[in-house]
């Protein structure tokens, strides 16, 4: 008789958790670059209500983008963003309200507000 022996094949996790990594969260925190929005309110403190609405979504949508690719790996952020949520010119050219759908963001803006292009400069 032959001795075989019996081996198991198991699939095993990441040893790390994305959450417990203290070195992990300190390179995705230098990758966001956030914006506070207090910033932004003393900045265009003279600017019109309708116009600082605008320029909080703008930064509401950059920070949410800025967040979705610290997720990829290095070097494949921007095409694996690309083929989830569309290339530069077609998020460009879309209305803020559509864009705060498509990056899930929950916040609702006016009508008038709603179809302003995103046109990122």
């Amino acid at each position: 008789m032959k001795n075989t022996q019996k081996t198991v094949v198991q699939g095993t996790a990441s040893l790390i958790t994305l959450g417990k990594s203290k070195r992990l969260a300190a390179m995705r925190e230098s990758i966001n670059r956030r914006v506070d929005k207090e910033e932004v309110a003393q900045k265009y403190y003279g600017a019109k209500n309708k116009e600082r609405e605008i320029q909080e979504a703008r930064i509401d949508i950059k920070q949410s983008i800025a967040e979705i690719k610290a997720t990829y790996p290095q070097g494949r952020q921007n095409k694996l963003f690309t083929l989830r949520y569309g290339s530069e010119e077609k998020i460009n050219q879309m209305g803020l309200q559509q864009l705060f759908t498509l990056l899930k963001i929950r916040q609702v803006l006016a009508k008038d507000i709603a179809e302003v292009k995103f046109n990122d400069r």
